[in-house]
């Protein structure tokens, strides 16, 4: 059952000038969502709708069996059962990270409120920091006093709103992972808001990407990455170049530089005359191996990148791709070698 169901909503900041139009999205109960998107996209202003910062001027916002938004009435942000975790976290500087957390329980007093200290201490680790004020503590536990204030109150839904950019790799990393965890022993139903596509494929059960003020796709990750569903979202998600192809209706393949692929229809299958283009992932090229034909590309570029080097090679006719190299066999830049791309289906989209 759906804990957030966002309907066919559209808000922005002034009345000629809406960022969201006609958005729906839903999160089911235990779910964990993410939100991507170009700057630009909506995703700000659909985490503020769903915070209860904005008003919407048509559809509607449901936490539960509970509509919080919908045009003339917007529940405030404190009473609609959401709980927030922002990017500055908004920590009071004064309290202790006991205090800290207590303030997320407000009106809720004694043993009951104890408790449900303790247990949240327990599982974010901050046991030993209970008295602790906020500027002695890491980004990361900082990080876990917010989490930890926001399910206080054991929200329907929690909200983050880019709560990991400030942190290095490594802290972003264990910190996600400990997130989730702590969320799954919460069962709670969230829904991320970042720029970082490898931090929301990590978080999330399902990605949704923004675009121009609607949802463009949203499913499981590898869903995303393997099917997207436009050229926008194909963009977007991951790395990928469009290599030109040719179809001939009846036949099962379309033609490449490469050879004949197997495609994956986007859309309807082209007429015979329509441009078409095929999605290639950086992965999907090898060095073609002793034997093998391959196809003739020259190394543009050479970025050692620690587990892969990033090269770009262009084909004989012009066009250009990235590819991703295992760093033993990577040619360096100015190489003419030939190359071979893996088999599998491969996104088709009109030109």
């Amino acid at each position: 059952m759906p804990r957030l169901v966002v309907r066919d909503i559209s808000t922005g900041y002034s009345p000629n000038h809406a960022v969201l139009q006609g958005l729906s999205l839903s999160v089911e109960d235990g779910q964990r969502l993410s939100l991507v998107g170009a700057s630009g996209s909506g995703k700000t202003t659909l985490f503020r709708a769903i915070a209860g910062f904005m008003d919407v001027t048509q559809g509607s916002i449901a936490v539960g069996d509970r509509v919080v938004s919908e045009p003339g009435r917007t529940v405030s942000p404190e009473k609609r059962g959401v709980g927030l975790v922002f990017q500055d976290l908004a920590l009071f500087p004064h309290m202790s990270v006991e205090q800290n957390i207590r303030y997320g329980l407000r009106g809720l007093g004694g043993r009951d409120a104890t408790y449900r200290i303790d247990s949240l201490l327990e599982l974010t680790g901050l046991k030993e920091y209970r008295k602790a004020r906020p500027d002695t503590l890491s980004g990361g536990q900082q990080q876990r006093v917010a989490l930890a204030r926001a399910l206080a109150p054991k929200p329907g839904v929690l909200l983050l709103d880019e709560p990991f950019s400030s942190l290095d790799l490594e802290t972003r990393l264990k910190l996600l992972q400990s997130v989730t965890e702590i969320l799954d022993a919460e069962d709670m139903t969230a829904l991320l808001v970042t720029h970082d596509q490898g931090e929301a494929f990590a978080f999330a059960d399902e990605v949704a990407v923004i675009g121009d003020g609607k949802v463009e796709q949203a499913g499981a990750p590898e869903t995303l990455y393997a099917t997207p569903a436009s050229r926008e979202v194909a963009r977007f998600i991951g790395e990928g170049s469009f290599l030109r192809a040719c179809f001939a209706p009846g036949e099962m393949t379309v033609q490449t530089p490469f050879g004949d692929v197997m495609p994956r229809w986007v859309e309807n299958p082209p007429t015979a005359t329509e441009d078409i283009e095929i999605l290639i992932r950086p992965e999907d090229l090898s060095l073609a191996m002793q034997g093998d034909e391959g196809t003739h590309v020259r190394v543009l570029s050479y970025r050692y990148m620690g587990s892969f080097v990033d090269l770009m090679v262009e084909l004989d006719d012009g066009q250009q791709l990235h590819w991703h190299s295992p760093v033993m066999t990577a040619p360096s830049a100015g190489a003419d070698v030939r190359v071979t791309l893996k088999g599998g289906l491969y996104p088709v989209f009109r030109r």
